[in-house]
């Protein structure tokens, strides 16, 4: 859910522990996609103080980090807009404003650059494409350029990308942009193990000119997961 860092906090602890949501719903005595339903869906709402004490140990933190100050915002948008909604007039549906963020995600070379430091434009597209078709929160979904030519022919130079920053918990076969410790790029991820064992990222490009390579989980932040690309034809 946006603007809810109890539920970030969740994804990033999984993640840092090599936990993926299945596992940590068993590890603490409910059916598979209990902590998916929490994470994605919204339900419950709130974790009892009983789920969050269990998950804050097998997650290593503090319980004051599972728990909510006051509930959070509903997803499916019912009540107050979003921040950022705008519809032109004459919209025959209602529309979401997506922030193009001055930055870019290489396709290449990682490049250096500050993330989402700046406003760059702003995008209106159909609210409910982004919510129902997307699974994603507008407010959360971010405009980049793609740079680089390491993930030809599915990204082009120019390209821009919608990327849900809601989601940082990469998954096998899916593509994301992240700093992999040298700079911003877009890639495909494999979840691995790493040097001793410890959890590693296998980022890999479509291009064969470029070679796949494997970082350290603890080098990696994941700004989003990629919805969709936009290109001009």
């Amino acid at each position: 859910m946006q603007n809810d860092p109890v539920r970030q906090k969740i994804r990033d602890l999984l993640w840092e522990r090599g936990l993926n949501m299945r596992e940590a719903s068993l590890a603490i005595g409910r059916n598979v996609s209990y902590v998916h339903g929490f994470l994605e869906r919204n339900t419950p709402k709130v974790l009892s103080h009983l789920d969050a004490e269990k998950l804050a140990e097998v997650l290593e933190c503090g319980v004051e980090d599972l728990r909510h100050a006051e509930r959070p915002p509903t997803r499916k948008g019912r009540g107050r807009k979003p921040r950022g909604y705008r519809a032109p007039e004459g919209s025959p549906v209602p529309l979401a404003t997506l922030r193009e963020v001055e930055v870019e995600a290489s396709a290449g070379p990682g490049a250096l650059a500050d993330e989402f430091v700046s406003e760059k434009a702003l995008w209106f597209l159909p609210e409910g494409m982004i919510r129902y078709e997307g699974g994603a929160v507008p407010d959360a979904v971010r405009v980049l350029r793609v740079r680089g030519e390491s993930m030809e022919p599915e990204l082009s130079e120019g390209d821009r990308l919608l990327v849900d920053t809601s989601k940082r918990v990469p998954a096998t076969g899916e593509m994301f942009v992240l700093w992999d410790g040298n700079g911003l790029v877009v890639k495909r991820v494999e979840r691995v193990d790493g040097t001793g064992g410890e959890p590693g990222l296998r980022l890999k490009s479509t291009n064969a000119d470029y070679a796949d390579y494997t970082a350290p989980a603890g080098d990696v932040h994941v700004v989003g997961k990629v919805l969709w690309t936009v290109r001009k034809v």
